[in-house]
């Protein structure tokens, strides 16, 4: 249950750096970074969804269209005129929160569906998931505070 309240810190973090970035600034993209706001808030979403899917085949994956705009490899600079709004992404972020620990409390322990390997990492467990989720939301939310410092 600790991997759940960490997770549960984690996007809190997220919301609340969200919550203060530049508003009508979520699609600028700086010189120095490969991705705006608006990109890193989608892949938060779109990441925890696919790696939580590979830990519990039963978790239905939301939004799965997002994929297409919010995948790692994808850029702003390359999608159609209609993305979700910042609006969207933010009430689908803290949707997800509340799916996620409901579906995942009692599952921790349990095998993942599918080892999920990335570099020399490979996680074999629905909590190691977990934790790279965790882990990888913190990176992100760390990046959206920097665009955030360096559009305003």
């Amino acid at each position: 249950m600790e991997s759940i309240k960490q997770y549960i810190f984690a996007r809190n973090a997220a919301l609340g750096t969200l919550a203060k970035a530049p508003e009508g600034k979520w699609n600028e993209t700086p010189g120095s970074f490969s991705n705006n706001i608006h990109w890193n808030a989608g892949h938060i979403f779109v990441s925890a969804e696919g790696f939580l899917h590979l830990a519990d085949d039963a978790y239905k994956v939301a939004n799965p269209e997002w994929g297409a705009l919010f995948a790692t490899g994808t850029r702003p600079s390359d999608w159609p005129a209609q993305v979700p709004s910042e609006e969207e992404i933010t009430s689908a972020l803290h949707e997800q929160m509340g799916r996620i620990e409901r579906h995942f409390s009692a599952k921790l322990g349990d095998n993942a569906s599918q080892s999920v390997k990335i570099g020399p990492l490979e996680m074999t467990t629905v909590e190691a998931v977990l934790q790279f989720v965790t882990f990888h939301e913190g990176m992100h939310t760390g990046i959206i505070n920097s665009l955030s410092k360096v559009i305003r």
